[in-house]
């Protein structure tokens, strides 16, 4: 699978927009049926069914990373750790 690099700062951005989500699910999950919507895929702009990130050894271009991958449309993308 090819891996798009992003910043720190999407990682960041992504992350809150992920917290924000589950607030938003565990304050509302009783009230509505449907959950809200994940962030799009930055590649394809479509929305994900899941969206899964995880740190892995060995490195990319020798730097530890943070992988996020996104499904169904499978595009990953990688941040450099301390970026």
């Amino acid at each position: 699978m090819d891996r798009y690099h992003m910043t720190g700062a999407w990682l960041a951005d992504l992350r809150a927009a992920l917290l924000s989500r589950e607030e938003e699910v565990l304050l509302g999950v009783l009230q509505r049926p449907d959950y809200p919507a994940l962030v799009s895929c930055p590649i394809c702009d479509e929305g994900p069914e899941s969206v899964v990130s995880r740190v892995e050894d060995p490195a990319i271009d020798g730097r530890r990373v943070v992988l996020v991958d996104f499904r169904p449309c499978r595009h990953g993308i990688w941040v450099a750790v301390g970026e």
